[in-house]
């Protein structure tokens, strides 16, 4: 077997389909190069049918590689949870996946291979191809930058990462960054820009397609209030931060609260003309 000195790390809570979770924790063992341990959060009390999955893949799969499970009693939301995952993560590099996505067999063994060629590298990320009903199948992408200085304009109005697909160094995350902070829906896009306050050479991209992530209802929980509420406290947050301009702020407050208000269709063909290749 072929191991990757990593330990990967995932949150789930009880809303998430239990196929999705199987295929997703299973994508991660199915590497070419397997990590040595997955964390996996529990936030919260999960469903009898997740359970039965989580229960199914620990005996299936623990003599392969180490299963850290981290229960927490009342759901604490992402950033909370991976904050409480990092802590048990044993690796220097720590790969975040998400409970309903496909991570692609060589995902694993690119971002490793490029720490041990790139040192200086801090966080790295890569593309996701979206897809409705089986990850072979990609009806979208959304591909990111790949050159540092892009990588920060992009971050001023955008993520510059696509969470799921991330690798980072473990004890810069946590010692240095002092992990997420609990800003729902946006946890990983402030802990990039204060990673690039820090640094603007930390964060990298591969070109290369990492995860196959889901999106049949992406557009739906992108909108309505709730979305408009998280945008705005979020964009708020950054520049009391200082880590986005007042410029950035208003234009990522108007065009997120028009984004969120518009109908459904609108923001599927914006979503998919506009923000997809």
């Amino acid at each position: 077997m072929n191991y990757a000195t990593v330990s990967v790390l995932m949150s789930v809570y009880f809303k998430e389909n239990p196929e999705n979770f199987l295929e997703a924790i299973v994508s991660i063992v199915k590497q070419t190069r397997v990590p040595k341990q997955f964390v996996i959060v529990c936030d919260g009390k999960l469903t009898s049918a997740l359970e039965e999955k989580l229960e199914y893949f620990v005996s299936s799969y623990e003599n392969l590689l180490e299963i850290t499970l981290v229960r927490l009693k009342q759901r604490r939301n992402l950033g909370v949870a991976l904050n409480c995952g990092l802590k048990k993560c044993k690796f220097p590099l720590v790969a975040r996946m998400d409970s309903d996505d496909h991570a692609l067999p060589d995902r694993i063994a690119l971002q490793e291979d490029y720490f041990k060629q790139n040192p200086h590298a801090r966080v790295l990320g890569g593309v996701i191809q979206e897809y409705v009903d089986t990850w072979e199948n990609p009806v979208s992408y959304r591909k990111v930058p790949t050159d540092t200085v892009e990588i920060f304009n992009f971050s001023r109005k955008r993520n510059p990462l696509n969470h799921m697909t991330v690798m980072f160094k473990r004890d810069f995350i946590m010692n240095t960054m002092h992990g997420y902070q609990d800003v729902p829906g946006y946890e990983d896009y402030e802990l990039w820009l204060r990673v690039m306050r820090k640094d603007r050479s930390a964060i990298h991209n591969l070109p290369q397609v990492l995860v196959a992530a889901r999106v049949s209802d992406l557009q739906s929980r992108r909108g309505g209030f709730k979305y408009v509420r998280q945008n705005i406290r979020a964009r708020r947050l950054f520049y009391a931060e200082n880590v986005i301009s007042l410029k950035d702020l208003i234009i990522s407050i108007v065009g997120g609260t028009l984004a969120g208000l518009c109908p459904s269709f609108l923001r599927k063909i914006l979503y998919k003309k506009v923000l997809r290749g």
